[in-house]
């Protein structure tokens, strides 16, 4: 599998990836673990689509053939956890990847359960850790 395709502008097409992935899965019926492999990767796009996460697939998808990094636009910053906790409850669904600042902490935004969020501390970015770590 190639990680440099020819037009990385192109975008991804939900229904047209399963049926390729369909047709794949008859082509190999032969090779029982192919075909297991390639009806994992139409569930994971299932799962995706019914967390309502394609927007965020594609965007990781753009960046991954691209190579750039996410763009997540400025963080939220906060003086303490109560606010940070109260405009976390006050999103609708926080984006995938989401950071915040707490009292000059970088958090990141996790998912416990289906309907709670909470705030972890972020662990540093190489280019965050100071020389010699």
């Amino acid at each position: 599998m190639s990680m440099d395709p020819q037009d990385t502008s192109q975008t991804f097409d939900f229904e047209q990836t399963l049926e390729e992935l369909e047709q794949l899965a008859n082509e190999q019926a032969h090779q029982p673990a192919r075909v297991q492999a390639i009806e994992s990767a139409a569930l994971a796009l299932h799962f995706i689509h019914e967390l309502g996460r394609l927007d965020d697939f594609r965007e990781h998808l753009r960046n991954f053939r691209t190579g750039q990094r996410p763009q997540t636009g400025a963080e939220p910053s906060f003086d303490t956890m109560s606010d940070a906790m109260d405009w976390l409850h006050a999103q609708r669904e926080p984006r995938y990847g989401a950071r915040v600042n707490v009292a000059g902490v970088r958090h990141a935004v996790m998912r416990e359960r289906a309907d709670r969020w909470l705030l972890i501390p972020a662990p540093r970015t190489p280019s965050e850790a100071p020389e010699g770590q």
